[in-house]
Order: C-alpha cells, then structure tokens, then sequence
C-alpha cells in the first residue's frame, strides 16, 4: 500500500509539470524538456557503471555520463540549428558522426593502455563503452527529435508519454489486481499474462486517442494508429524486460533509489528508451513527423 501511495503521488506530481512544460515552455525546442531528457540520461548511464562496472575507477563514471548525453546533445543541437532538415539530416546523421567518433575517441585507452594489466579487462571496457553509447545515449536522442518537431511538438510528447505510462500503468494495475499466469518471461517471473494484456491494451488504446485529443496533431488514420500503439506497446514491454535482463545479471532489484515508488532513473526511463525510436521512426513514415 506504501508502494501505491508512493506511485499516485509521484505521478500527481511529475505528470502536470511535464504537461506544463509540454504545453507553455516550447522555446529553444523545449529546452526545459531537453534539459531533463539529458538528466536522465546522465542518471542511467550512472546507475549502469555501478550495475555493469561496480569496482570502476570515477574516471569510467565520467566517460559513461559523457558517451550516455553527448548523442542527445548532438541531435539537440543539430534540430535546433537546421529546423528545416529532414530527419535523416538532423537526426540520423549527427546521431551517427557523434557515435563513431566517440566510440574511437574511447577505444584509444584501449588500444594505448598505460599498464599491461589492464589489458585483460578491455573487452569488457569497450562493451561498457559501447552499452553507454547505445543505452541510453542512441535511444535517448530520439525524445529529443520528438521535441525538435516543427509542429505541435508539446501534443506529439504528450501523445507518446500517454502510450508508454498507459502500457505501464495498466500492466502494473492488472498485474496486481488480475494476475494469476506469472513466470511467462524467465527475466522477469512476477509478471503476469493479464498485465502483459492489459499493458498492450493501454498503448493501443493510448494511441487511438490521439486523434481525439490533438485534432490538429493526429490524422485519423486507424490502421496506422494500431500498429502505432502495438509497436509501441511491445517496445515498452521489451524495454522493460531487457532492464530486468541486465539487473538480474548485476544481482540488484532496482537500478537505483531516487525515484519515489519506482526505484532509479532507469527503472522510470527504460521503456521510454525502446519505445521513442520505433515512436519517432512510425511517425516519421505516416507523415506525422519531419
């Protein structure tokens, strides 16, 4: 019950204030938004050092936090600096620069190590590095060109929030109240088929209501919307599950603690993560999005 409090409250909290720095504070392409976008970003990265590099020196928290932002900012900047660009060329193209660079910028301690001992721990340094780059710095930037829209960028964010909080929420809702066939992933045993259900249902039914809340926004094209909200229904669960996945191989319940009723900041942001891509990438091939 302490559990449930905690949530409702949390949730009475940071929905408006999203909602409002959605909907009054657009300026500089949400620059408020952007700002907690890379906080985010900065935190998972923080809570996958101590996860994925637990006796790592604070130099490795360092180039984590810079290899899990620096995507986001490159994108961030790039669709600020040329609004007119397509996606490909605001979005796709610094994205990829930003991650080539640093991916060899980080391997030159690998390939030029100070000391010989410190060679056997490359392969799993590079794989870190490489984690940090992708998760949740590649995935993160595409929140950023949600907010880098050139029209009604507030209602698409509101839009994509609902259809990942309503999977959450109702799979968490349902699992508690409904869930009777757990065990159906290995990485995560106490979910249950109803949640799992009910979870799909709510992004489905999440992205149908867009064209009723943001006319202007949201055509009504209806075959569009379900695989919309399917897609994105199954990259929340994914995004979920792969969280589990690397939790479980670190041995910890949650990734973190400042988050009230949910744990750390990827225990809140991993769904968000997988399902911004395939959000952004849909969009951008119904038109919605440029």
């Amino acid at each position: 019950m302490n559990n449930f409090l905690t949530r409702i409250l949390f949730v009475g909290i940071a929905v408006p204030l999203l909602f409002a720095l959605a909907v009054y504070v657009p300026f500089m392409n949400h620059a408020a938004l952007a700002a907690i976008v890379l906080l985010f970003c900065a935190g998972t990265s923080l809570e996958l050092v101590r996860m994925v590099e637990p006796d790592a020196a604070a130099i490795r928290s360092a180039i984590a936090v810079v290899l899990g932002i620096s995507p986001a900012v490159a994108v961030y900047v790039s669709r600020l600096a040329y609004p007119a660009q397509g996606l490909a060329a605001s979005w796709l193209a610094p994205l990829a620069c930003i991650m080539i660079a640093e991916f060899l910028i980080a391997a030159l301690p690998l390939a030029l190590p100070r000391r010989v001992d410190t060679i056997e721990t490359s392969i799993r340094r590079a794989s870190a590095n490489a984690l940090y780059l992708m998760y949740p710095g590649a995935l993160g930037s595409a929140i950023i060109v949600i907010l880098g829209a050139t029209d009604h960028s507030g209602q698409l964010l509101i839009w994509f929030a609902m259809i990942v909080f309503g999977n959450d929420s109702l799979a968490w809702l349902a699992g508690v109240t409904l869930g009777r066939n757990r065990g159906i992933f290995a990485v995560s045993p106490n979910k249950s088929l109803e949640g799992l259900i009910a979870g799909l249902a709510g992004s489905v039914a999440c992205a149908f209501a867009g064209p009723f809340l943001f006319p202007a926004a949201v055509p009504r094209d209806w075959a569009a919307l379900a695989a919309l909200g399917s897609l994105c229904g199954v990259a929340v669960v994914i995004g979920d599950l792969f969280e589990s996945a690397v939790k479980r191989s670190a041995g910890v319940k949650d990734s973190g603690t400042v988050v009230p009723g949910r744990g750390g900041v990827l225990d809140s942001f991993d769904s968000l993560l997988f399902a911004a891509p395939v959000f952004t990438g849909i969009l951008a091939i119904i038109g919605i999005l440029s």
